[in-house]
């Protein structure tokens, strides 16, 4: 019995399996299967949801070796901080210190924690750290047979934490053989940024034939970093284009003024031309030589002052900046972690009975990946004991240098940047396991399945290099015995080095688990007979335990931002507060529905209650139609609720100080004491919530299928969603520029001077979300071979948000944020040619441009820096070869024309990459890759 053709052709567009249509000619057999969305099997290549089916053979021909990959490549996948570089540092106040080296999926651009990633349909845990999603790495992408993708809310059907889609990673079934496959690529230019993969998979056994299947699949992965300094277009100090760091220290240090200190209250630089009292001054700076030392540049004070600020402000903004150098930490940055991972999955299936199969599925994952961030930063103060004395053997006096009111009778307080130390460097493990066992098959003419699982996932931090002790640390301050000026081309004595090395702070750091329990079972099958065709049902249940828990390591590391004198202290360390382990059972039962209300016509009903200790339950319908007036087009919708609990993580108060880099003015202090116009380093803590309310969405899809052809099909589909009670993290910059609303939130000492402010988690306003889908796709055969030519992609219509009730919703589509980009526009193209033993596929990714980040409030920009972030468009050019003996090797070049990331300013305190992006580009600039897989047969 033959599919019709809009069947055929939902293959190619609607459901997205594009390379298994164009490489298979043979009419295929009916069979019925489950699509992700539904719990009902229905005849193959029906469907009525928005759901891309990405095969494993369209992921190889495109060069493409992880989740985080092809999921940077959809349109539907939100650009927001949630990949692996991103995720892996400290800069933006929206970062999860908790997330290191983690990537994850972030569909619509609602949150990792609103994505349902499963694996063979069922949950896996997320990860250890944070327990707030699903750690893309840990999925063994060498044992996939392909993804589906849908993108719709499903929480009536598989969860309520479903609101912005579903990726179900499916795995291979029944494999015979084995492979062995290598995976390389490295950067045309010079630096780091190599990545190898190798895998290996074997089956044995044939359901038909033997009555069982084993299958293991082991990949190895090992990437190199890849630095700032390795590319010329990441230097964070460009001036003329509005970019310049914002940071007050420098490898070759800054003396500041202070009471009892040589520069006092400022001083006045002779030659400077005027009678300014310079209250941050640096010897290099003088003599205009900033950039002699490593990564120095010179402060530039116009950029950070803004054009309506008082005169008071433009006044200390001057005195404090134009003699003080400071670090170009973009050519710092890391570009891309180092990586080393292993995968391991294992699947036995047995056959019962010509109906009924057992399976158990093993899968197990290990990840370290490495963050290097800069050196840290410290100012030196009376307080602690810690400013230069008198009588060191570096003491450096500016008075030789024409700074004619610094008193060398008194000792200096300085601030700097620790370049001796090394860069900080932290190790992030993630260790992932699932054990999973089950039945599935038909009893009678019903179908059945039936799976219990065990779930869980460590993560831990080690400190490796950069971080010290915070008590040695101002013993050796004290005494003068580290020299913070160390001229240009020099270096700390070895005993000044080898002081440094004794000081460092080296172990674990902290560490979380999660566990999952779970026992799930569903039936589903025919009712009884209508006029326009058979009901359908499927009806099932969802039982699981999720715990998650957090505590400091025992070697007693005390995370602080400042100096201090405790036994355990180490500096500017990313911990957090310990969380007790906590628990919580969810119970849910559902039903669903396939109506087939006349010839042509089909609904489907779903309906779930979800029950959460501590929180309480859920009851979210969800309905959907299928229509097919004609069999050259087919109209398809739905509508549906969703509710997401709060994380464990977004539930516990965390009291673990950050340390905010940008500079503040106290609208409070600052018209009676400039010294507070411009405050650097002001503590801040990010903490949970323990009153937090779950979110609650409405959503929904209308969209058109057409095929003219047989060989043609389009595709639009137009999705809102609606979120109420949105959790968000409550930023340091959101505290400080709606001081009105959140004075609260900040802590004074007894003179009034700020010094805490109290972010976190809140349950902010609302927000509306919405856009358009779209796609096509041609087939032909010509004398030239087989061409295929895709393209799929999302057009944004708005993301409205707001903060707070009260506030007017403000669409953020192209415009810069500090969490997720929306982009107006994305889509990725591909033209693929096959003939006989050769293919090859021709692709592009674009991603709009959007308005660069308003620095009014912090700075003036000059007049030839660009306010628009250019659209970024990458190429890629793989090709493949079959023609030796069991063997493909396929060989193409990333970014074909070595496009460079487009250049923004925004403030680095805001969102990680200092002139780039990593939302959005690519760093590795035009990169060969090339895979090798040899089958044994």
């Amino acid at each position: 019995m033959k599919l019709n053709q809009l069947a055929r052709s939902l293959v190619v567009v609607g459901l997205g399996a594009h390379a298994a249509v164009w490489a298979q000619e043979e009419v295929q057999k009916m069979e019925r299967v489950e699509i992700t969305g539904s719990s009902i099997k229905r005849l193959k290549d029906e469907g009525a949801l928005p759901v891309q089916v990405i095969t494993a053979s369209e992921l190889s021909r495109k060069g493409i070796t992880s989740a985080e990959q092809m999921l940077r490549q959809l349109g539907i996948n939100g650009t927001g901080a949630d990949n692996a570089i991103s995720n892996n540092n400290v800069f933006g106040a929206d970062t999860d210190r908790l997330t290191g080296g983690t990537a994850n999926a972030n569909l619509r651009g609602l949150g990792p924690g609103s994505t349902l990633v499963l694996l063979n349909g069922r949950r896996v845990s997320t990860s250890g750290m944070s327990g707030g999603a699903v750690d893309l790495n840990s999925i063994p992408m060498a044992a996939i047979q392909r993804v589906e993708i849908l993108k719709d809310g499903a929480s009536a059907i598989y969860g309520t934490d479903a609101i912005g889609g579903v990726i179900n990673f499916i795995l291979k079934k029944d494999y015979q053989g084995a492979a062995l496959s290598m995976d390389y690529s490295t950067p045309f230019e010079s630096g780091g940024g190599t990545q190898r993969k190798a895998s290996i998979t074997g089956g044995w056994g044939s359901l038909d034939r033997d009555g069982y299947n084993m299958m293991v699949s082991l990949s190895l992965t090992d990437n190199d970093i890849l630095r700032g300094s390795d590319r010329d277009w990441a230097k964070g100090f460009q001036p003329a284009r509005g970019l310049s760091p914002n940071s007050s220290s420098s490898p070759f240090a800054n003396i500041i003024s202070g009471t009892g200190t040589a520069l006092g209250a400022g001083s006045a630089v002779a030659g400077s031309g005027d009678a300014v009292k310079y209250t941050r001054i640096n010897l290099l700076s003088l003599q205009g030589a900033c950039d002699a030392a490593p990564y120095g540049v010179q402060f530039q004070p116009g950029l950070w002052t803004p054009a309506n600020a008082s005169a008071a402000t433009k006044a200390a903004n001057n005195a404090s900046g134009r003699y003080l150098c400071n670090t170009d930490y973009g050519s710092q940055f890391m570009l891309a972690a180092p990586k080393k991972a292993e995968n391991l999955v294992t699947r036995g299936t047995f056959r019962i009975n010509a109906q009924n199969e057992a399976f158990v599925e093993l899968t197990a994952s290990r990840n370290r990946v490495k963050s290097e961030l800069t050196p840290g930063q410290f100012s030196t103060t009376a307080a602690s004991g810690t400013l230069y004395p008198v009588s060191g053997p570096y003491y450096l006096n500016l008075k030789n240098f024409g700074v004619t009111d610094f008193d060398p009778t008194k000792p200096i307080a300085y601030r700097w940047r620790m370049q001796d130390f090394g860069n900080r460097v932290i190790e992030n493990v993630d260790e992932n396991s699932r054990l999973l066992v089950g039945l599935e098959g038909d009893i009678g003419a019903y179908s059945y399945k039936l799976g219990a699982s065990i779930a869980g996932a460590k993560g831990y931090s080690n400190l490796i290099d950069g971080y010290a002790y915070t008590k040695p640390l101002v013993d050796a301050l004290s005494k003068g015995l580290i020299n913070p000026w160390v001229p240009p081309g020099q270096t700390q004595t070895p005993e000044a080095q080898a002081l440094i090395e004794s000081m460092k702070a080296r172990g674990r750091l902290q560490g979380g688990e999660t566990t999952l329990q779970q026992f799930d079972g569903s039936i589903s099958g025919d009712l009884f007979k209508l006029p326009a065709g058979t009901l359908q049902f499927a009806a099932g249940f969802d039982v699981r335990r999720e715990t998650y828990e957090f505590a400091p390591s025992a070697d007693g590391f005390n995370c602080v931002s400042g100096l201090s004198t405790g036994a355990t202290d180490v500096l500017l360390c990313p911990g957090n507060t310990a969380v007790p382990k906590e628990s919580r059972n969810i119970g849910a039962v559902y039903g669903e529905l396939a109506v087939p209300v006349f010839q042509g016509f089909d609904l489907q009903l779903a309906v779930r209650h979800d029950q959460y200790s501590k929180i309480g339950g859920t009851t979210n319908p969800k309905i959907g139609f299928r229509w097919q007036p004609a069999q050259m087009v087919l109209f398809r919708g739905s509508y549906n609720t969703g509710f997401k609990a709060p994380s464990f993580q977004q539930l516990s108060p965390n009291t673990a100080p950050r340390d905010y880099t940008a500079t503040w003015s106290d609208p409070i202090r600052c018209p009676t004491d400039p010294t507070q116009c411009s405050i650097v380093g002001l503590d801040y803590t990010d903490s949970g919530n323990p009153n937090l309310k779950p979110e609650k969405s409405k959503q929904g899809t209308l969209g058109v299928v057409v095929s003219p052809t047989a060989n043609m099909n389009l595709y639009a589909d137009y999705w809102r969603v609606d979120l109420d009670q949105r959790i968000r993290k409550l930023t340091v910059g959101d505290v400080l520029n709606n001081y009105a609303l959140f004075s609260d939130r900040i802590v004074r000492d007894a003179n009034g001077n700020a010094t805490l402010v109290q972010a976190g988690w809140i349950n902010a306003a609302d927000s509306s979300t919405s856009g358009i889908d779209w796609g096509a796709s041609y087939q032909f055969k010509h004398s030239t071979g087989t061409w295929l030519a895709t393209i799929n992609g999302t057009h944004m219509l708005n993301a409205k948000e707001r903060t707070f009730y009260g506030q007017r919703q403000v669409d953020q589509v192209g415009k810069f944020n500090t969490r997720t980009l929306y982009l107006r526009d994305k889509f990725n193209a591909d033209l693929t040619w096959s003939r006989d033993n050769w293919s090859a596929t021709f692709s592009t990714i674009y991603k709009a441009g959007y308005d660069d980040q308003d620095m009014s409030a912090k700075g003036v920009l000059p007049a030839t820096a660009n306010t628009k972030v250019a659209s970024y468009t990458t190429f890629d050019l793989f090709g493949s070869y079959i023609g030796f003996k069991n063997t493909t090797v396929t060989v193409g070049i990333r970014n074909l024309f070595d496009r460079d990331p487009s250049f923004t300013h925004h403030d680095v305190d805001d969102v990680a990459g200092a002139g780039w992006d990593p939302r959005v580009a690519d760093p590795f600039g035009r990169t060969l890759a090339v895979s090798v897989r040899y089958e044994f047969k």
